[in-house]
């Protein structure tokens, strides 16, 4: 379950960091890049696949909850 949790607080703030590439203007409202791996890449094609990774992510962090809550669950029920 704690696994759970942290790959979900991951996934947000990788959605975060999406979302910040997305909404970064330059002062001088030219072309906006952003430094990945030493090198120079649009701000917008970063922050885009940022977000699909981080939904991504969230969704397995929620399955993963599920799947961790279900399985619990089953511990505690009586079986006749």
């Amino acid at each position: 379950m704690l696994v759970g949790v942290l790959v979900l607080a991951g996934g947000v703030l990788l959605g975060l960091y999406g979302l910040f590439a997305l909404l970064y203007r330059d002062h001088g409202g030219g072309s906006t890049y952003v430094r990945l791996f030493g090198r120079r890449i649009d701000a917008h094609l970063v922050g885009g696949i940022t977000l699909v990774v981080a939904l991504a992510v969230v969704i397995a962090a929620v399955q993963t909850l599920r799947r961790s809550r279900l399985h619990l669950a089953d511990r505690f029920v009586k079986r006749s």
